[in-house]
């Protein structure tokens, strides 16, 4: 029944697993019956504290609590295992982004989910930010947008583990940080055309004097930009790294008619000489945001959506861009996104075929 809770299963028992049974277990359209983590220490840990049914085994948590839904909070590496797994027993599926290391990847992960016609949802959870939900409400009053700006800026510390292994993760600062930036812009403004990006790997913390221990595998990018232009339209601009501190991320839409700033928690519009017209504010809360886009996952499954948001057929825009953008690096000269989608019979078009019709905008009554 549509009221019912939704009967779900959390693997990977982590930092981002613990965060998500928290948000779950604070929602009334959850029922969580049980969890993983193939590290037994971890998964008892976490199974005791949440009082659910811990396992270190994938398949067999799937086959003994029969879930309606997955929420995947594991590296890359293991997803596309465990979505066919999880395609297999009839199991819809929301996943911690990355979509996929690669194109390629992420393709054969939203055709199987098709192919078994489950829900397949990707946690571009910025898009249920009031901040940035106010700014795609608003950015028709810009009039004709001609620049867009986005960054995000984190000090992710000495301790990458897989993130800093590209055969583990498929991109660094770019695929897991700039994700969230590359998103708010496909979303916002669409697909560019032509994309020219640089990386950078070289800001490795370096070892403890003496200290002759065998250093984890680091090729994975730190610190990433890249400039976006659409065909008729704005440029766009992303900057990204995980290599400095404070946390820091905005995006900036400037129109004929005015310009707005947003983050998560903001969003404020002014005229063109820089005069505030209106802002609109929510209280700093990140588990809300999560919570917002579990519940909307839950009400899509519950209610059998035909359309809805953060799909992974619509992430396969963000990884065509992601994957443009390494490309460019290589080549030293611009790259086109939707290239990429051609040799897999994709268009623009397809991968938005699951996005329901956009709101219209709600009028000044919610700016203060």
């Amino acid at each position: 029944m549509a009221n019912d809770p939704l009967p779900v299963v959390v693997i990977g028992a982590g930092g981002g697993g613990t965060r998500m049974l928290s948000v779950l277990a604070s929602s009334e359209r959850f029922e969580i019956v049980g969890i993983s983590d193939r590290d037994a220490h971890v998964a008892d840990r976490v199974s005791a504290e949440a009082g659910v049914p811990g396992y270190y085994d994938n398949r067999r948590l799937l086959a003994e609590t029969r879930p309606a839904a997955a929420f995947l909070c594991v590296p890359p590496a293991p997803a596309a295992e465990l979505i066919s797994a999880c395609a297999d027993r009839k199991i819809h599926v929301w996943k911690d982004l990355p979509l996929a290391r690669t194109l390629d990847e992420g393709v054969a992960m939203v055709r199987r989910m098709d192919e078994a016609g489950l829900k397949f949802t990707v946690g571009t959870q910025r898009r249920f930010a009031v901040g940035y939900r106010r700014a795609r409400e608003l950015r028709r009053r810009l009039g004709e947008i001609f620049l867009a700006r986005t960054h995000y800026l984190f000090n992710w510390g000495p301790d990458l583990g897989w993130r800093g292994d590209l055969a583990s993760a498929g991109g660094g600062a770019l695929l897991q940080l700039g994700y969230h930036a590359v998103d708010l812009l496909v979303w916002l403004l669409g697909m560019p055309d032509e994309v020219y990006g640089v990386s950078a790997v070289g800001n490795r913390p370096q070892p403890a004097q003496h200290d002759d221990t065998a250093q984890p595998i680091y090729d994975t990018d730190d610190t990433a930009a890249a400039i976006m232009r659409y065909v008729n339209g704005p440029m766009a601009s992303v900057v990204t790294t995980r290599s400095s501190g404070p946390v820091s991320e905005e995006l900036c839409l400037h129109g004929r008619c005015g310009s707005l700033r947003a983050d998560g928690q903001t969003c404020v519009l002014r005229d063109p000489d820089g005069n505030v017209l209106g802002h609109a504010e929510d209280e700093p809360a990140p588990a809300s945001v999560f919570k917002r886009q579990a519940e909307a996952f839950a009400q899509t499954v519950l209610g059998d959506a035909k359309t809805y948001e953060c799909s992974g057929r619509e992430n396969l825009l963000n990884l065509a861009v992601i994957e443009a953008i390494y490309l460019s690096d290589r080549t030293a000269q611009c790259e086109q996104p939707h290239r990429l989608l051609e040799p897999h019979g994709l268009t623009v078009e397809n991968c938005l075929s699951l996005c329901p019709p956009e709101v219209e905008d709600e009028g000044s009554e919610t700016l203060v």
